[in-house]
């Protein structure tokens, strides 16, 4: 007999998402299912597979709680992170109590701080260290071993350290969809409905000192991988597509690769991706631009030369502007990811970059406070110059932040964030642009909805 094997999103109060480098909450209504499950139900096709996803469904501790009792699964992996943990660890720990299995976490923290959440989560059996590794099946059979990509209790502790191969090509199993509640999704950048998420590289190859993602090793996906799994989400429906890597285009040949192959096999999916301005050509956006690509999210995180520069970000303020310059001239939306008060920032440079973040003529931006994300090198700096306390591992990149530098206050930083959207999405000329654009009432509601969650969070 197969063993069960649940997939768990734990309930929270607030609208949480999780894309296996970060987790935060929604600043409006917008959601996805968390990337690191979709990929693990293809890793784990060999079990009997369910999805508990308590965030989209809405569930009830309670309710949660009841449907898991009734699965009576051999096994439970549960997602999680910065922000969740506290919360994730409550209700695991009344899951050991209620029921007894195998329980595993997963999340790129534990890459780097595994011992400390074992420590701490007696309930918690194992960690995952490696998404894609086939330990995790032989883990949860029961085998004997010593692993390399999970970490675990046996008597002791034992933490390893993965061997993850830069540059690898890996191929996966195509992860089982048709368990995620695709219908649930919803995100203001979607063209079409249902949409759901695919993942083509895990880890970064750009070292942007801010983000956890560059000091994951890159490793991509076989192309042909991809478009098996595309092939399968058109048979269920599935019309558009969030290419949830943190940087889709490092290869300007494998996405124009793909782009080729999707049209080919007449995968006619609308879609989304995150690029990085140094890499966004006129050929390459032209390309995609026709393989069905409408929007791409670009960080640009400060208008600072110095900043970006001392933050690795690999890209000039020209670079970035010239990205959106050819993304607006092939008719791409863009959404502008902002980094307000990063370490090294006054007032009047914030303000320079709300004012770029206006001259883009982006879609969409995004503002966020600096977050000391577990194992980025911000976080590290951070806690050297004493900016933060290495004993505080939970936050919120949407929420107030944890940590500032001598530049500006923690209060200074989260006026000048709520100001920047103010100044970004009040304006009447991005304003009278969006309404527009609406083509239909339920578009227009749709909107209406993001937009009042937005401002009255």
């Amino acid at each position: 007999m197969r063993k069960k094997v649940l997939l768990l999103h734990c309930p929270g109060d607030k609208i949480y998402l999780h894309d296996y480098y970060t987790s935060y909450s929604s600043k409006a209504n917008y959601y996805w299912p968390p990337s690191d499950l979709i990929i693990l139900s293809g890793v784990l096709r060999e079990f009997e597979l369910s999805v508990i996803d308590a965030i989209a469904e809405k569930l009830r501790p309670s309710e949660c709680m009841k449907k898991i009792i009734d699965l009576k699964p051999d096994a439970i992996i549960f997602t999680t992170g910065s922000a969740t943990w506290d919360n994730d660890i409550r209700f695991i720990n009344e899951v050991r109590q209620r029921h007894s299995c195998l329980i595993l976490g997963s999340s790129s923290m534990f890459l780097f701080e595994a011992r400390y959440f074992l420590e701490k989560a007696p309930s918690v059996d194992a960690l995952i260290l490696d998404l894609i590794s086939s330990e995790i099946v032989e883990f949860i059979q029961g085998e004997k071993k010593v692993y390399q990509t999970i970490a675990y209790r046996n008597k002791e502790i034992f933490i390893p350290t993965p061997d993850l191969k830069r540059g690898q090509n890996f191929s996966i199993p195509v992860p089982h969809h048709e368990l995620f509640n695709f219908h649930l999704n919803k995100s203001p950048l979607a063209k079409r409905k249902p949409f759901s998420l695919v993942i083509t590289s895990l880890g970064c190859p750009y070292t942007c000192s801010f983000c956890v993602a560059g000091s994951i090793p890159y490793r991509y996906r076989n192309v042909d991988n991809v478009i098996e799994e595309l092939k399968y989400l058109k048979s269920l429906g599935i019309r558009e597509i969030m290419f949830n890597d943190p940087t889709f285009t490092v290869s300007k040949k494998r996405v124009l690769e793909l782009c080729q192959k999707m049209k080919e096999n007449g995968l006619d999916f609308t879609w989304v991706c995150n690029a990085h301005a140094a890499t966004v050509s006129e050929d390459l956006v032209k390309t995609m631009r026709l393989a069905g690509c409408h929007t791409m999210m670009i960080g640009v995180e400060s208008s600072q030369e110095e900043i970006l520069k001392k933050y690795s970000k690999g890209a000039t303020k020209d670079q970035i502007k010239r990205a959106f310059q050819i993304c607006q001239k092939y008719k791409i939306r863009t959404l502008a990811y902002f980094i307000i008060g990063l370490p090294g920032e006054t007032k009047q440079s914030v303000l320079e970059t709300i004012k770029l973040a206006k001259e883009l003529d982006c879609d969409y931006a995004s503002f966020t406070v600096p977050t000391p994300d577990i194992g980025s090198r911000m976080r590290q700096e951070a806690i050297e110059k004493g900016w933060l306390d290495e004993k505080i591992k939970i936050f919120d990149s949407t929420c107030f932040p944890v940590f500032c530098s001598a530049e500006l206050t923690k209060e200074e930083i989260w006026k000048l964030r709520q100001r920047a959207f103010r100044e970004f999405y009040l304006r009447p000329a991005y304003l009278l642009k969006k309404i527009n654009s609406i083509r239909s009432l339920k578009e227009f509601f749709f909107f209406l909805d993001q937009a009042l969650a937005m401002f009255l969070r």
